[in-house]
Formats: C-alpha cells, structure tokens, sequence
C-alpha cells in the first residue's frame, strides 16, 4: 500500500511489521526494489516533519557520529529513506497528513474508529510531535471520555494535555473498576496481562500511563481494603447469631416487617452465595431454592471469614442502598445525630449496627482522589461521579448543617426558658409572691 502525502517528495517511509524483515534499498540505484507485501510506503517532504517532531529530526537527520539514512532515485530525485516499524499503517497516514497540513485528506470523525484515533496518539507520543498541531477529532472522542470501552482516554488526554474531565476520569474508574486482575487471570482475560473488570467487561489497562494506572490501583485497593475491614467488623460482630436476633421492634408491625427484609439483605450482603452446603447440614426452612439460599447466607455469615467482594464500589453502594431502603421511616439525613442519640431515637440494635456500618461506608467513599495530567492529586466528591449523590438525602451535607443548626437553636431555646423560669419564680419568692402562689396552690 502506498500513501502520497506530498508532491514535494524528497522522503519515502518504509513502515515494516517487526515480524517481516525491513527492506534493503538499492543504493543510488533507480527506486525499482521489490517491496515485501508487509511493508506500507509513503512519500512525504522531510522539513514538514522535522519541524513537528525532534524525534523525526534525529531519524530523518541523525548526528553524524550515527548512521545516515540511505538515499534512493525517485522520479529522477534523490530522496532520503527511512524504516519505522510498529505503526499502525492507517494512524500514520493520517499524522503524516496532519504534519502536512493536508486537512483536505484527512478522514471525517464519521469514518474515524476509536481504536485509529488511540493509533493517531500513540504515534503522536512515540515520535514526541509537538502539540501546536492537534488532530481535530479530539473534541468528539472526548465527549465520550467516560463511557465502557473508553478508558484509553487517560493515555490520549495525557498525550495531547487535554485536562478537562481527567481528574474525574481517573477517580470515576477508582469506584468503577472491579476485579483486578493479575497474572494468569489476566493473561486469559486479554491482552497486556494488565485490567480490570468495568461494567461486566475486561478492561485492558496496559496502555495507561504507568503512574496513573497506579494511582487508580492503590487508590481502589485502598478504598477496598477499608470497606472490608468495615463489613469484615460487621461481619463478625454477628458471632454465629442470625442478624434478625437482635431486632427489637416486636411491637411496631411495619417496622418488624422491614427489618426482617433487613435482616435477610444483611444476610445476603455479608455471605457468600458461591457456597452452597447440602441439604443434610442446612436449618429446618424447607427444601425450596429460596429456603436453601437463605439457609445458605445465614449459615456463612455465621463463619469467621473475612468479608470478600470483587465488585466495583459503585455495584457495592447500590447493595448497600437496599439496607437503607428497608428503614424508610428513618430521615437520613440525621443519621450521625441519629447514632449519637440512639436511645432518643429508639434504634432497635439491629438497625443502629446497620446505619453505622452505612454511614461508615459512605464516610469511605465521600471523597475520591483523582489523578490529574500533571500527576497532582485532587479530590473528587463522590456526587460529581455518581449522578444520584446530588439528590440523595444520605449525602445532603446542607440538611445534616440545617438540621445541626436546628438542633442547637432548640437546645438554646430551652435553656434561655429555663433561664427566664428561674429568675421569674426567685423574683417572685423575693416578692412573697411565692408565699401566695402556694396559699392558692398555683405552685407546691
């Protein structure tokens, strides 16, 4: 295949697959060698690339202490040649053009696939092209910056500093990647041996920068290993006892009722649902599908395991979410002054040991720390991530202000009432009113 990008030829590109031998030019001879199949030519002008590009510059005109590039006859001029290996023949094609400013032969963003566009940035990068010159699909690919299948774009906006979005990118990947996969399991899963599940599909990671993809693995470990340590407590604080054992609502019916679905979604969020144990070992609940899962989860939770997940932390908060759907009577966001009260507010055990392990999760995951193209770190509130936070009661930090507020104004209204009582009845007894309030037994 071959590419004219110029008429002012006085370079010819040999691009070669690595696993093909690269051509052998014939000297000063006429431009006639045979081309192995594998091997894609293009005919460019040597300054437009030198120019955008020190690393064209050196191969194009090295030092002379280097070798020179050979030269080649053609169409009766002498041009230089050179062999590159590795690129992808389309994404180059269209730099080259770029270099050129050939905006008539560059493809429109309708035909450009994502995977070309990742190409384009990867030359770009490789042959450290200056960024003066910027591919005109940007915009458009970044539109989609945050979607599954996407996640390359932490290497394309690093390559052409595109900061808009990135610290929200890398954070937002922080809370959705699930899995990491390592050895083996990710050798099987693709390419690179480097991913993480996202969505229910394998995202390959190795084209990341480096120090970014290990921002967002310690980051998420970090967050994980807290979490666990949460649900592992919890977990364990159950000691062999069913969770449904320490409701105490007996007498309010909608509120024994919901906390006995809380009970079974705690169940179900602190078990592992792999291990199923045979009938001969499971609890009189019947024989159904149903009684064994339950037989199933309330067995486990009774085990001194640690609690695992290998889901993202977004599929985590939205299992947690269901714990908070079963206490719809309670204002949530009053929680911390909820558990701080818990004899005022009546919290049976059950439910106060949920909202703590709730609010303590939230807690966790209330600020992300996001990774910018300069390689400084940000946080990144949680409601600029996840749509739903921003209408959420549990993350409403101005209700939880308001209502503290509410709060302390009661508290001083109570006193300044007592205050005032006080000064009134000792005025009073100063008076002798005192002596006829209890002749006419107002007061004992």
């Amino acid at each position: 295949m071959e590419y004219h990008i110029s008429p002012n030829i006085d370079l010819i590109i040999h691009l070669s697959n690595s696993s093909s031998p690269p051509p052998s030019p014939n000297g000063y001879s006429q431009y006639s060698a045979k081309i192995s199949p594998s091997v894609t030519k293009y005919y460019a002008t040597a300054w437009s690339l030198q120019q955008a590009s020190p690393v064209f510059s050196r191969i194009i005109s090295p030092d002379s202490r280097f070798k020179q590039p050979s030269k080649i006859t053609y169409s009766d001029k002498e041009c230089k040649l050179v062999t590159l290996e590795d690129d992808d023949p389309e994404a180059l094609s269209i730099v080259l053009n770029l270099l050129h400013l050939n905006s008539k032969s560059l493809p429109p963003v309708e035909d450009l696939s994502w995977n070309t566009f990742y190409e384009v940035a990867i030359i770009w990068d490789k042959y450290d092209i200056s960024n003066l010159i910027r591919p005109p699909w940007i915009r458009h690919f970044q539109k989609h910056m945050n979607s599954i299948g996407y996640e390359n774009w932490l290497f394309i906006g690093k390559t052409f500093q595109q900061e808009e979005g990135y610290v929200e990118l890398t954070a937002r990947l922080i809370i959705e990647a699930g899995q990491n996969l390592s050895g083996k399991e990710a050798i099987e899963a693709g390419p690179g041996g480097i991913g993480f599940t996202r969505g229910g599909k394998y995202i390959d990671a190795c084209g990341w920068p480096d120090s970014v993809r290990e921002h967002i693995t310690s980051e998420n470990s970090y967050m994980m290993e807290k979490i666990r340590s949460i649900l592992t407590t919890w977990k364990w604080s159950f000691k062999g006892k069913r969770p449904r054992a320490l409701c105490t609502c007996y007498g309010n019916v909608p509120r024994y009722n919901r906390h006995t679905t809380l009970s079974n979604s705690i169940a179900d969020l602190l078990s592992n649902e792999s291990m199923v144990p045979s009938s001969a070992h499971l609890p009189n609940v019947g024989l159904t599908p149903a009684g064994i899962r339950l037989a199933s989860r309330l067995r486990d939770i009774e085990g001194v395991g640690s609690w695992q997940w290998n889901g993202s932390i977004v599929t985590l908060r939205r299992r947690m979410a269901r714990l908070r759907d079963c206490m719809g009577d309670r204002d949530m966001r009053q929680v911390k002054h909820m558990l701080e009260n818990a004899d005022i507010y009546d919290l049976c055990p059950l439910e106060e040991s949920a909202l703590r392990v709730l609010y303590d999760f939230d807690q966790t995951i209330e600020i992300v720390r996001g990774i910018g193209i300069d390689g400084g770190i940000v946080d990144v509130p949680l409601h600029r991530l996840i749509e739903d936070v921003k209408t959420d009661p549990w993350n409403s930090k101005s209700d939880e202000k308001k209502w503290d507020s509410l709060v302390m104004l009661g508290v001083r209204i109570s006193g300044i009432f007592a205050i005032v009582s006080v000064l009134v009845f000792a005025i009073a007894l100063g008076k002798g009113w005192g002596v006829k309030m209890v002749e006419s037994g107002i007061v004992a």
